[in-house]
């Protein structure tokens, strides 16, 4: 490698992380992007032209060529509903490549050469790290598409058996390390046959909650593959570009746990926090063993559900009453709706979007609505989970398609404080992200996650299709909340209608 690819490479990969850096800045996301992406195109050229000479062009150009209008057809294609599984697919085949560029460079390694070992153990490793994020990818792929379950599946000794073939994986790595030449046709099919086991045990006990996260992960992985197998063909530039996927997708993943107040450990396990310790057991005066500790939350377990009954019954009171006025006065039924009030009222409203937003395709529904609050004078925002949707980014993708501006989003940490000032707090089609039970519900899996304080605010609408949990499983106590709650149940883009017709 001379001097000059190295200049080149140090180059394009400043330029790939310039443009990273100006993703993070709403006003220079766009042109980051760019810079990116014309970055890696002109490696690709440079990498072309360099190695010109012992490429089998006849071979390359049509594949290019194939794949280019592939990816421009997916481009044109996909609806922004389908992203997650669309990136989750990407991701894979990132890792794909990574692994075939490993089969070729360790089936055709020469033990003689300078760095021989070296040069098999990065061809294997990439294999093997290239497969676990292909088929983890396309399980990924495959939940966020609903052909596979999206709830986490554990089979018999789930356990020891992903034990089992990540350690026959890193033994076939060895073997082929260490393999003669002639001979890597067995360790090369033993770390493919393995690595696809572990990837396909680890990805499947992951549930359709945390796949922003897992996403993130196997992003990380692609780019971690991309490199090692940078290191086995000594491209400089492919192992800088790959390193820099890597480190970005790892730090992402990281943010993303600390938003959900989880371990990476615990996301890939699909373990729960356990609830506190049984208390002891204690005597009473008959001599008696009794769970008193239990026996004490039982009996406020009860009193709570005793005081939603009430508040349920004060409920269906005030509705009955509200009918009753509205069979005998029709002319006055809308003036005295409480959801046309709010709106009319609300000079600071802040809008949540979940994923049933995203299912429903209703951000451009949401985008009328916040254009009629503005039109009458208020301020709107958006408050964005980390891990709403199912990608990371992915509100902020579909609100962008919808042209809400950049300006408008707001991160939890920067929001989540203000929802007991504002005036009204529209939910679409969020569950979990807002769920205030994530504050004390031991041993769920939202327990402990920071969640955004819609329960805080005086005046709630939630524009969701029905009040079953969501994907944690956990039932929401906002529902059930009589005063300041206002529910408006079906698809998203039905309910916003009605809500946009009432201005």
């Amino acid at each position: 490698m001379t001097s000059l690819q190295i200049i080149i490479s140090a180059v394009l990969s400043l330029a790939v992380l310039a443009g990273i850096a100006m993703m993070s800045r709403v006003k220079t996301a766009v042109a980051g992007n760019l810079l990116s992406a014309l970055a890696l195109l002109v490696g690709v050229v440079v990498t072309l032209c360099w190695n010109v000479e012992t490429m089998t062009l006849p071979t390359l150009l049509p594949a290019i060529a194939v794949g280019g209008l592939a990816g421009g057809w997916m481009a044109v294609r996909v609806k922004m509903i389908q992203m997650p599984q669309t990136v989750a697919l990407f991701n894979g085949l990132g890792g794909g490549a990574s692994a075939l560029v490993g089969i070729l460079t360790a089936a055709n390694a020469d033990a003689g050469a300078d760095y021989a070992l070296f040069v098999r153990f990065t061809a294997m490793l990439a294999i093997a790290v290239g497969t676990i994020t292909l088929v983890g990818s396309l399980v990924a792929a495959g939940k966020l598409h609903r052909v596979l379950n999206q709830r986490p599946v554990v089979l018999p000794s789930h356990s020891v058996l992903t034990v089992v073939w990540l350690v026959l994986t890193v033994a076939a790595i060895g073997l082929g390390t260490w393999c003669d030449d002639g001979q890597m046709t067995r360790p090369i099919v033993l770390c493919v046959l393995n690595a696809t086991l572990f990837g396909l045990f680890f990805s499947l006990r992951v549930g359709g909650a945390d796949m922003p996260i897992t996403i993130s992960l196997l992003n990380s992985l692609s780019g971690v593959a991309g490199a090692i197998a940078g290191m086995a063909i000594s491209d400089i530039f492919l192992v800088a570009v790959g390193g820099i996927v890597g480190a970005s997708g790892l730090l992402l993943t990281q943010i993303m746990c600390r938003a959900m107040n989880r371990s990476l450990m615990s996301i890939l396990t699909g373990t729960v926090r356990k609830p506190a310790a049984k208390q002891p057991l204690v005597t009473d005066n008959n001599g008696n063993e009794q769970l008193v500790k239990r026996i004490m939350d039982l009996e406020k377990k009860i009193q709570e559900l005793e005081e939603m009954v009430k508040n349920l019954e004060g409920r269906v009171k005030t509705l009955t009453a509200q009918v009753d006025a509205a069979e005998q006065q029709p002319a006055a039924t809308e003036a005295k709706d409480p959801v046309a009030t709010a709106l009319a009222q609300a000079k600071d409203v802040i809008i949540v979007p979940g994923y049933g937003m995203a299912l429903a395709q209703a951000q451009h529904q949401v985008k009328q609505l916040a254009d009629k609050l503005t039109a009458k004078g208020a301020t709107v925002r958006y408050a964005i989970h980390p891990v709403a949707g199912r990608m990371p980014g992915h509100m902020n993708v579909l609100l962008a398609e919808a042209d809400v501006s950049y300006e408008d989003l707001y991160e939890m940490e920067a929001i989540n404080d203000d929802f007991a000032k504002t005036d009204l707090a529209i939910v679409i089609g969020a569950n979990d992200v807002l769920n205030p039970a994530a504050r004390n519900a031991e041993g769920t899996p939202i327990y402990g996650m920071p969640v955004l304080n819609v329960d805080q605010a005086p005046q709630v609408i939630i524009c969701n299709y029905d009040l079953k949990p969501g994907y944690a499983g956990v039932e929401n106590p906002l529902y059930h909340k009589t005063a300041g709650v206002y529910l408006e149940l079906g698809d998203a883009k039905e309910t916003l209608q009605r809500l946009i017709g009432l201005f």
